[in-house]
This record gives structure tokens, sequence and C-alpha cells, in this order.
């Protein structure tokens, strides 16, 4: 599909070492916080066109949960966690027991979970990104955004006068009670922030 970027063998390759390390730190946290065992198979990282992203979304007018979390430091940006509204459902009740739930009408408790289930999606690459570079790097707290797909994408453009051109998309393929889910997070930093961080990386 256009509006991937094409990256040369090394980038590539820096990219799945964030992928298995951003992995195997999700792993582990996500089982305790599910209580149960849930697998995550070995994430599709790309670096994508940011003004393809709506094409890239398979229905933009279905609504979706989105986690935001803003980096600060070294490294600038938005982290997206984004999935679908089967997947929230899911998660919520795997976690409060099965109910009938709008995702528009959430309590406090049910809101929490979510979020830190983004927290904890987000955290992991950002760790990996992290460990890998040898930055430090701030976090916000989560924000919690219900809406379509399209509408949540535009979020980061309130934020920023400028975003970077390209984008890093992290695909996570979830499987959890014998149902799998795509969890798709995005990074969208302040320009020229991904070409500084795969500068750094190759050192």
């Amino acid at each position: 599909m256009d509006g991937y970027v094409q990256l040369d063998e090394i980038s590539m390759d820096i990219l799945k070492e964030i992928g298995n390390v951003g992995t195997g730190n999700a792993v582990t946290s996500l089982s305790r916080m599910m209580e149960q065992p849930i697998e995550l198979d070995l994430p599709s990282l790309k670096v994508v066109k940011y003004y393809k992203m709506h094409e890239l979304l398979e229905q933009p007018e279905e609504l979706q949960t989105g986690i935001l979390i803003e980096v600060t430091g070294q490294l600038k940006g938005i982290f997206l966690f984004m999935l679908s509204e089967a997947f929230t459902k899911t998660v919520i009740n795997t976690i409060l027991g099965e109910e009938e739930r709008n995702l528009t009408s959430l309590d406090d408790m049910e809101c929490s979970l979510i979020s830190e289930l983004g927290n904890i999606m987000c955290g992991s690459y950002i760790r990996a990104l992290s460990q890998l570079m040898d930055m430090d790097m701030d976090v916000s707290v989560p924000e919690l955004c219900i809406d379509m797909g399209g509408a949540i994408l535009s979020v980061p453009l309130s934020r920023f006068l400028r975003v970077s051109d390209d984008i890093l998309m992290i695909d996570n393929l979830f499987h959890l009670g014998g149902e799998s889910f795509l969890g798709r997070i995005l990074f969208i930093p302040e320009p020229d922030s991904l070409d500084m961080m795969l500068r750094s990386l190759r050192e």
C-alpha cells in the first residue's frame, strides 16, 4: 500500500529490536492486569506518511478507543494506542465481568482500566526506546478518547502546530479468550524527531 516509507536494512533491524523489547515488556504486565494469560504476537513496525494515516484505517467512521500519552524530553511527540470497540469491551468484560456496555458512557473504573491498558502498551515501547537510545523521556498521564477512528487521528494535530511527515506505526495482534484483536500504536513525533531517533539508534 502506498504511504509506507521504504527503510534500509539497518533501520528495519532497529525497528524489529524495538518491537521485540517492547513486546517483552508488555506481556507480563498485561497478563497480571488481566489476571489470565494473554498472548501477543511479535509486532509489525512500519514508518508511514502521516497524511496517509486515514487511508490505513479499515473503518475510519467506526467507534474506537484511543489512549494518548505525550512524550517530552530528548524525544518529543505523542504515542496513540488505538483499539476497536470489540477489543475495548473484551478487556473490560474480562476484568469486571460480562455486562452490556456502551463505550460512550463508561464509568470511571472502566475508563481507568482502558487507560491503564494504553499506559502499559505505550509505556512498553517508550521504555524500549529509552533503553536502546539511552535517553531520558518524560511521559504524561494517559488521556482517553472515544470517538470515530478518523476523529481520534486528528487530535495530535490540535496539540502541535506541526507534526512530522513520517510516523511510526506498531501493529500488535492480541490473543485473549479464544479471540484475536488488533491494537495499533502510533508514535506521532514533532518534526525531525523520528529521523533523530533512527540516527541515534544507529550509533
